[in-house]
């Protein structure tokens, strides 16, 4: 989609996607692990999409149908809309499970970075409680760069 879009003068984004009560759009930028996953499943608004967005003359819509999200350390208190959207026919990648304990036989173990710290969860849009169906929006009201800025000159919200 990021090659056919631009032929049809549309923008493909690689950005998450939300929608307030009011219908206002707010977009998010940035680079993988900044927090666009958690920032855009915000229980108060409703999830166009975490990851993989197209801007027209007329809306913005989702390109993906689904999630993407960093779980490393994922648990039910810290992000608990993403918490509970890793379902059965969720794609786990670099996750390690529970080893030699039989009390947690076949449970992940979102503390395991051993194989990584870049572990993923794929999980389809209808997971999350709050969204917007169809994953389609007006123009964005509001525009936000994430940024993980280990020097320190730009701000971690943009």
């Amino acid at each position: 989609m990021h090659y056919y879009m631009p032929l049809k003068k549309v923008l493909s984004m690689h950005c998450s996607a939300n929608q307030g009560r009011s219908g206002d759009t707010t977009i998010m930028f940035g680079l993988s692990g900044t927090g666009k996953t958690t920032l855009s499943s915000d229980t108060e608004r409703q999830l166009i999409g975490d990851d993989e967005h197209c801007w027209t003359e007329h809306n913005i819509f989702n390109i993906e149908g689904g999630c993407y999200a960093k779980c490393d350390n994922l648990s039910s208190e810290k992000e608990p809309q993403i918490f509970e959207a890793v379902k059965f026919g969720s794609v786990l990648e670099n996750i390690c499970y529970y080893k030699n304990d039989s009390d947690h036989a076949r449970t992940v173990n979102y503390a395991d970075t051993s194989l990584t710290e870049n572990t993923r969860v794929c999980y389809p849009l209808e997971n999350i409680k709050n969204i917007k169906v169809p994953a389609v929006a007006s123009h964005p009201k509001n525009v936000i760069f994430l940024t993980c800025d280990a020097s320190g000159i730009l701000p971690p919200v943009s």
